[in-house]
């Protein structure tokens, strides 16, 4: 399954037209998120969120890098500093756009849920690429999305939440690195769960 952990677009199908919940977060927030995937052990990832400018930071400490994200600009890019790079990923842009859409998702609320201390509204979301759960806040903090597409299927869960103003320089690419241009299919390799 396609994910950007800081917890993915739900994903859409026929419903009702129903008011589409806030599915990003409408304050600066840092998330710590547990994903779990059949067949791979359980990683956990910090989302750092900047409202203002819909700039998100995702990190996996594992891995030894993270992705820089502008939902406006549609734009990523992947730093890698043990190779001192700035990895481009255009592949990405049709990724962030479907973030910023949520995929032109319709949500049907299941009722109410709890995870990480904090409430939040459960919704069924499907679309023509697959179906899943997803528990989001009224202010947009996807707290818990669970779904499977034709790519696999994946949980996401919000271990904690905490609202306060992100730092600017968390979005900033680091000074002194050099830009890298992968072959297809690298990027995702350098992007794989260990």
């Amino acid at each position: 399954m396609r994910i950007l952990p800081f917890v993915l677009p739900a994903l859409l199908a026929a419903a009702p037209a129903l008011a589409t919940p806030a599915f990003l977060p409408t304050r600066d927030v840092a998330i710590t998120y547990e994903l779990d995937a059949p067949g791979r052990a359980a990683q956990n990832y910090q989302l750092n969120y900047d409202a203002a400018q819909e700039l998100a930071r995702v990190e996996n400490p594992a891995q030894g890098v993270y992705i820089l994200a502008n939902l406006p600009s549609g734009q990523a890019q992947v730093v890698v500093p043990a190779l001192h790079a700035i990895v481009q990923a255009p592949d990405f842009s049709a990724l962030t756009q479907e973030i910023s859409t949520a995929g032109g998702a319709q949500f049907t609320p299941l009722g109410s849920g709890h995870y990480a201390g904090m409430a939040c509204q459960k919704y069924l979301v499907l679309n023509a690429q697959g179906s899943g759960t997803a528990c989001i806040t009224p202010d947009g903090v996807v707290l818990h999305f669970a779904g499977h597409d034709a790519h696999g299927s994946a949980e996401v869960t919000a271990l904690s939440v905490a609202y306060a103003p992100q730092p600017a320089q968390e979005f900033a690419l680091p000074d002194g690195f050099s830009d890298v241009t992968l072959p297809p299919g690298a990027l995702q390799a350098l992007l794989q769960p260990q």
